[in-house]
């Protein structure tokens, strides 16, 4: 297996800038090998994360090079890989007592009716810090099959007891249409297209439009006349709790059992919210970040997207036709 190594010497004495480059290593996930040594799993992405933390430690009047290398033997990976998994169980326990301390202060504030709206306010801050870490480390979480249980579930009950759980905002209904109505058009979004934007340019060319022809462009280059979906101030966007995908399928009325089935695939992927905590989530991530990895442009991800979305839909569709 291939490695990543940063080898690095901080030679100013001012310690806000031994902390700056110490918070940038730590967020690219990497553990420390030996001395000064610092490790990460190959992947080309990583590999720009550190050599942006090299330029950083070395405008820093630092030095600081990256190696690429393969473990020499299979017992030196495993010793490696332990120091992730080390690494992250550490990063997950601190965050578990961190849900725990949160937990149990909502639950004394709504014992004791003590919940104010600066209280309120306060905690909801804290909870988002810990959804948001908890992403984080799933990010770098290079060798975990799945986060510690004890954590989704601390996180949901949080979201769950909270009196101060996010407010419904007002949200104007979704505007219904005619699928006839939307016929041979040109759709539009923005590039670099992944979950949602990917899977609502195959729900477009299946269920709404056969014949849609798509432009990916950077936002402010969008086609006049295209009909836009996920970009800011689109109609065909984010409403409310749901994303893109759910939107079209409320505004073309589609209510397949087997695409609501996708639908909260894709949710949980997009929001990152856990509302429909499918566990197939991680697993379509996975494919579809590796194919944007290795496909050129956003039409050839659309088209192979398009195949492993209908073998998904097929397979949805047959397992929704043996329990009636």
């Amino acid at each position: 297996m291939k490695w990543l190594f940063l080898v690095h010497q901080v030679h100013t004495p001012d310690s806000r800038e031994r902390v700056k480059v110490w918070r940038a290593i730590k967020k690219t996930g990497a553990v420390l090998h030996r001395n000064s040594v610092y490790v990460l799993p190959y992947h080309r992405e990583r590999l720009e994360d550190f050599q942006w933390v090299c330029q950083q430690i070395n405008d820093a009047k630092g030095e600081a090079s990256v190696f690429v290398s393969d473990a020499p033997e299979a017992k030196e990976d495993r010793i490696l890989r332990t120091l992730f998994q080390k690494a992250r169980k550490e990063d997950y326990e601190h965050l578990f007592t961190a849900a725990e301390r949160l937990r149990n202060r909502i639950t004394f504030a709504n014992k004791r009716n003590r919940l104010t709206d600066r209280l309120q306010k306060t905690l909801e801050k804290e909870a988002r810090r810990l959804r948001e870490a908890f992403e984080d480390i799933r990010k770098i979480d290079f060798f975990g099959e799945s986060p510690p249980k004890k954590i989704t579930q601390i996180l949901d009950e949080i979201s769950r007891q909270s009196a101060f759980a996010k407010k419904q905002a007002t949200v104007f209904p979704v505007q219904r249409y005619s699928v006839k109505d939307f016929q041979k058009k040109l759709w539009t979004t923005r590039e670099g297209i992944h979950i949602d934007r990917l899977c609502s340019a195959w729900l477009i060319r299946r269920f709404v439009d056969p014949a849609a022809k798509f432009v990916f462009a950077a936002e402010n280059a969008l086609p006049e006349g295209a009909i836009p979906f996920d970009v800011f101030g689109a109609e065909f966007g984010h409403h409310g709790e749901d994303c893109t995908f759910e939107t079209l399928m409320t505004a073309f009325r589609l209510r397949d059992p087997a695409l609501r089935q996708i639908a909260e695939i894709i949710h949980d992927i997009d929001l990152k919210d856990h509302k429909f905590v499918r566990v197939e989530a991680n697993g379509v991530d996975l494919i579809i970040r590796s194919l944007a990895d290795s496909l050129e442009t956003d039409q050839r991800l659309l088209e192979t997207g398009s195949i492993i979305l209908d073998a998904l839909y097929e397979f949805y569709s047959k397992r929704s036709l043996k329990r009636r």
